[in-house]
């Protein structure tokens, strides 16, 4: 294919612009208030301490108080704050609002490089897009990707670091492999538990295992190479801790937090079938990748092992954590890592031969798409609140899930919101929580409370009864108000998203030439 690069490129802008769009446009999660305050002190003060004095889950340490979170999530979002500030005076409300689209940035680039890995595989350019639209907008990766979580993030670096390690192997390249450990370095910052992987993403780089001992020997080379540059990054995230903590392996984790450890027997199954957190209630199209595996290990063993590997040793940690749903969140959001790994599979998947089938098929990705509508619909916090439920409520009640669901209670929500017209009369502000002038900031659950049951309280605040995506609840936001002007936001958006959709249209009618591998 002449100019490869125009496919990715033009997946890259469409799904920017897509992500971008459906993004909250605020910190939607506590979780990402952490981050950004690492990420503004970093710019500001040179420190990664914890100033501010509401973030109370912070942890201290040798000099001051510090988040758990790892470093990676902080030093990715970097450059966006700094488009912030290039766009004029340093303000705090504009810099939360370029943070919360770290993961919709990454979410794209991991995009951009599954359309990719698809044509090294042979797969035909238009069935690659087809199927890159499918694991972006039809999964839990589009919700996943428009939210200040950072599961979208570890994604990216999961699927770069397997993608280097397969083309590493297959042009016998060391300077692929070492980035491809560079990709799990950083990864490992993000959360130390996903040093698990590191094997299993490895198996990729044995795709040209070879049958000479000669071959093998350089294999296995390249395997080393790969995973002792990943290694470098425990040695960071323990240096990391060292100038915190003070302590190599202590990275703040578990201070003010019931423990993590939970009961398989309820997380497997809370995964897999409960109506609250079941992958396949909230990602039906998963199914379709499942049945590509098979034909994707025929094809080349050692990234379809890689795949199966990789997806399940990640669902058995996440199975055994106490907070295996990942909340307070919609859906199953630790699945969001492994889905584009998984979604190699896709085209794979046996082609529809009858008219039936292909209904079924289209069925699948119709209703999974719609299902990621309506978790980009409204605040996700809303589902809990509703019920009153405390902080920790999945260490309190393991079984929650198999009784509760917040896919299941989202249509009544919505004809809710839409009942009230829009904003509920007794909202006296946009959001709860410090700082009542930021509508960027974080909610905080309780917050002036004032002995109002949780569904009462809830209604005295607009950001959990507006739309979620950021162009509909910033227009009913005093423009004086606004982190930026929507109309020059959506006109960047638009311009992406043109852009993306014209690259790809002339992507599409260049041929690609024959490879040794082809989709079923």
């Amino acid at each position: 294919m002449k100019r490869p690069w125009l496919l990715p490129l033009g997946v890259f802008l469409f799904c920017a612009a897509v992500y971008g769009a459906a993004g909250p446009g605020r910190i939607d999660m506590i979780d990402g208030q952490y981050r950004f305050e690492v990420a503004r002190n970093i710019l500001d003060y040179h420190s990664v301490q914890i100033g501010d004095v509401f973030l109370g889950g912070s942890v201290s340490g040798v000099l001051g108080e510090y988040s758990s979170y790892g470093i990676s999530g902080s030093l990715v979002a970097l450059p966006l704050v700094l488009v912030s500030r290039a766009l004029g005076a340093t303000s705090i409300e504009r810099d939360q609002f370029f943070f919360s689209f770290t993961s919709s940035l990454f979410g794209a680039a991991a995009m951009a490089l599954l359309v990719l890995f698809y044509l090294r595989l042979g797969v035909e350019p238009r069935r690659a897009l087809g199927w890159t639209l499918v694991a972006a907008f039809a999964t839990l990766y589009f919700p996943g990707s428009v939210t200040v979580f950072d599961q979208a993030q570890h994604a990216f670096f999961i699927l770069c670091a397997c993608y280097c390690a397969h083309q590493g192997a297959r042009r016998d390249s060391m300077a692929l492999m070492a980035a491809g450990g560079a990709s799990l370095a950083a990864l490992v910052n993000f959360q130390e538990t996903y040093a698990i992987v590191f094997p299993t993403v490895a198996v990729a780089a044995l795709a040209n295992f070879g049958t000479s001992p000669a071959d093998r020997r350089r294999a296995w080379e390249r395997v080393f190479v790969l995973l002792v540059v990943a290694g470098l990054g425990i040695l960071v995230w323990a240096g990391f801790n060292k100038f915190r903590y003070g302590s190599f392996l202590f990275s703040g984790k578990g201070v003010n937090h019931p423990s993590p450890l939970g009961n398989p027997v309820i997380g497997l199954p809370g995964l897999l079938i409960s109506p609250g957190k079941s992958i396949f209630l909230y990602s039906p199209a998963v199914l379709l990748a499942l049945a590509g595996l098979r034909h994707l290990v025929r094809a080349d063993r050692a990234l379809g092992v890689a795949v199966i590997a990789t997806v399940a040793i990640h669902l058995a940690m996440i199975s055994m954590l106490s907070f295996y749903g990942g909340d307070w969140c919609w859906g199953p959001r630790y699945f969001v890592a492994t889905l584009p790994m998984l979604s190699l599979a896709f085209p794979f998947a046996a082609r529809p031969a009858t008219s039936l089938r292909r209904f079924a098929y289209g069925a699948v990705v119709g209703v999974s798409f719609v299902i990621q509508l309506l978790g980009l619909s409204l605040d996700h916090h809303r589902f809990f609140y509703a019920r009153s439920l405390p902080a920790f409520f999945w260490y309190a009640d393991r079984t929650f899930y198999f009784h509760e669901s917040a896919l299941l209670s989202r249509p009544g929500e919505i004809v809710d919101s839409i009942r009230t017209g829009g904003v509920p009369a007794e909202a006296i502000a946009f959001r709860p929580g410090p700082y009542p002038e930021l509508l960027t900031y974080a909610v905080f659950g309780g917050w002036n409370q004032d002995g109002l049951t949780s569904p009462q309280w809830m209604r005295r605040y607009a950001v959990f009864w507006l739309p979620r995506p950021w162009p509909l609840w910033m227009t009913s936001i005093d423009e004086g108000r606004r982190p930026i002007h929507v109309g020059a936001g959506l006109a960047v958006l638009a311009a992406m998203f043109i852009a993306g959709a014209a690259l790809m249209r002339t992507a599409l009618r260049r041929t690609l030439p024959p490879e040794t591998h082809h989709a079923g």
